[in-house]
């Protein structure tokens, strides 16, 4: 990420008011939020009003495989303090609720079979890919770890046969640092759009 710095101009034996535009050099261009890149690519929002993420509009079934892959996104990812107990908690997760998951891949599996025809397992493997993609974003892993280590402390907790009922409501918070950042990031394309407008009519 190159970060834009405006040079002081000098002024010698000149006795008179700094000119806009080098007034103008100390407002510096703002940075994205998060460490974040430039051009950053934020999904869209959807008519409900959400953003159209991989986790938008899926199946009951999906859901349920999404959390389990955002969790397993934490047990590799997550390397901080508590990252044996993330590893040892996802552990205990697979184990606990082997059938639940076992049953949403079947079910997910099948969905594709139906939706896709021949080429499903391709169309299977690439929304994966963007799944796991998804909840390894680096602008938002310091909040989806601290997340991901409450969902996987409250789901040792849950009965097998409610994991797909506890799942509905652990994706959203699973979700929601992605979906902050993502309402940050655009507050900045507003703000670094009023900077270069600023700028350019200065520079006229």
């Amino acid at each position: 990420m190159k970060k834009v710095i405006w040079g002081a101009a000098a002024l010698v034996g000149i006795a008179c008011a700094v000119p806009a535009q080098a007034q103008y050099r100390g407002d510096s261009r703002p940075l994205p939020p998060a460490g974040a890149t430039f051009n950053q690519l934020i999904p869209a929002i959807a008519a409900d009003g959400r953003y159209d993420t991989v986790n938008h509009h899926i199946s009951r079934e999906q859901t349920a495989w999404h959390v389990r892959a955002a969790l397993n996104v934490a047990a590799l990812g997550c390397r901080d303090e508590a990252e044996r107990e993330t590893v040892a908690a996802y552990n205990a997760m697979l184990g606990r609720h082997r059938a639940s998951l076992a049953a949403a891949d079947t079910a997910v599996k099948a969905q594709y079979r139906a939706r896709y025809g021949a080429g499903w397992d391709s169309r299977h493997d690439r929304d994966m890919t963007r799944v796991y993609n998804f909840f390894a974003q680096p602008p938002a892993q310091t909040g989806f770890c601290r997340v991901a280590r409450d969902v996987l402390a409250e789901v040792g907790q849950v009965r097998p046969e409610a994991f797909a009922a506890f799942a509905a409501e652990a994706l959203p918070r699973l979700e929601a640092p992605f979906t902050d950042f993502y309402r940050d990031y655009d507050a900045w394309r507003i703000a670094d759009r009023a900077w270069g407008s600023r700028l350019a009519s200065l520079q006229r």
